[in-house]
């Protein structure tokens, strides 16, 4: 009957109509010890419908004049059934109204299946008369013996989980142990669990006693044994206030470690890299001022300081990579590196020049923060070389503002200003203006006004 009644639910597979079944069980003990009606209600395909698909009455004080499975509860007169269905959460002491028409009170708990779907309730109803009687007898008596059942269940439900899992009685004996562990222990010399002591398949030297009383300090360990790295866990719980027993999980994690070390090779590889890419470009950097010392041409000289400058711009990127071995950068930390070097080795001491970094802290991809710090080393080198020609001091500022699709540089000096068209032409704007378009996919524009400063802003893709 019970079988039947879960296939016209058509809500629960061959897998949860045994959990049912199982459930049935409970339903039995919780009735017989608590004199009262106790269901098991499940999901059908309307939202608003379930049905009783058993009901364990008892012989004297039921509040039913007949055995109600097979018939309909409504979210109208049983909102906490639906409730439970929803939420996941027990219910308890909510009102009713039962297939009879009478006022009860209902006490539910959830039970899941593999999936953590509830797929049943288990349903106490009693009167209010009963109210006290049920609070008093339920908490003493009834706890213990659902939660065991509920926990065997779990014990069936461990089978499609990856992990090992092993149930220990009070004595430290094993009586359960999942497909998982037993496949782990064999590999590690041992055939049989169940049966054995704590003491001999725990991974170091423990007492099964000393787990019950100070659970806390063996909850969660790492072991290496064999060519085994494991996560081991001991979870203590209550299954009544005399009774405690121990699961034993156990996680295989050789593989997730290797990767870790694989991973950590590869960082540790990647930074040497960017390391000796960053000591590269500053040894063609430093054959360049070689070379700028034996010319004479002043022009010659300016060129050279240009180009050491934008090799230098680069050798930043390699040289904040070879340091994290990822391959974002903060922004915002490589163009402070890049103003503080250009600041000691490029302006001019008798001017003073300061410049100020705000906005928004994001990390962008090494290949981008190469180009942001090209284009943003040519601006600033622009703005020191011509914006404070008949100055003495000055202030070149840097927003970084980030957004949803392209995010935004704006450089602004307080200069002597530019005409733009004049310097549109220049080997920098040229420079700057292919990068941003070409590299970082975005827009270039500046504004400028004589005696009142320029203003560059560039866009790029996040």
């Amino acid at each position: 009957m019970l079988k039947l009644l879960c296939k016209i639910c058509a809500t629960l597979s061959p897998a949860d109509i045994e959990i049912v079944e199982q459930m049935s069980n409970v339903a039995t003990i919780l009735g017989n010890i608590l004199d009262m009606d106790v269901f098991l209600d499940c999901p059908t395909k309307k939202e608003d419908e379930a049905m009783v698909v058993f009901h364990a009455r008892p012989e004297k004080n039921s509040l039913y004049t007949k055995n109600i499975a097979g018939e309909i509860a409504y979210r109208i007169d049983e909102p906490a059934v639906f409730r439970t269905f929803e939420t996941g959460l027990p219910s308890r002491n909510y009102k009713a109204v039962t297939q009879e028409k009478a006022n009860v009170l209902q006490n539910i708990l959830p039970i899941f299946n593999s999936l953590d779907e509830v797929i049943c309730t288990v349903i106490i109803e009693y009167n209010e008369q009963q109210r006290e009687f049920f609070e008093k007898e339920y908490n003493k008596k009834s706890t213990g013996i659902l939660i065991g059942q509920i926990d065997s269940l779990k014990d069936r439900v461990t089978e499609y989980i990856n992990d090992g899992i092993i149930i220990f009685n009070r004595n430290g004996h094993a009586t359960y142990a999942n497909k998982v562990a037993k496949i782990l222990y064999e590999k590690l010399g041992v055939p049989s669990i169940v049966g054995e002591s704590f003491e001999n398949l725990y991974f170091e030297r423990a007492k099964y006693n000393d787990i019950v009383e100070d659970p806390e300090k063996y909850k969660q360990k790492e072991v290496r044994i064999l060519d085994f790295i494991l996560n081991v866990q001991c979870l203590v719980s209550k299954i009544n206030e005399n009774i405690k027993r121990v699961t034993l999980i156990i996680k295989d994690i050789t593989e997730e470690k290797k990767y870790e070390e694989e991973l950590k090779l590869k960082t540790v590889f990647i930074k040497e890299i960017h390391h000796r890419v960053k000591n590269n470009l500053q040894t063609v950097a430093s054959l360049l001022r070689i070379q700028k010392r034996r010319v004479k041409n002043l022009e010659m000289k300016k060129i050279l300081d240009e180009t050491i400058n934008r090799i230098l711009s680069i050798a930043i990127t390699h040289e904040i990579l070879s340091t994290t071995g990822i391959d974002t950068i903060s922004i915002k930390h490589i163009l402070e590196i890049l103003c503080q070097n250009y600041f000691k080795n490029n302006i001019d001491k008798s001017k003073k020049i300061e410049f100020n970094i705000v906005g928004d802290e994001f990390s962008i991809s090494s290949d981008k923060a190469t180009s942001v710090a090209l284009v943003v080393n040519e601006i600033v080198q622009n703005a020191t070389e011509h914006a404070f020609t008949t100055k003495d001091s000055g202030n070149i500022n840097i927003k970084i503002l980030k957004g949803e699709t392209f995010s935004k540089i704006i450089i602004s000096d307080n200069g002597v200003g530019m005409e733009v068209k004049k310097e549109s032409d220049s080997m920098g704007l040229l420079i700057i203006s292919s990068l941003v378009k070409d590299k970082l996919k975005g827009n270039l524009e500046i504004r400028s006004k004589k005696d009142r400063g320029t203003t560059i802003e560039f866009d790029f893709k996040n």
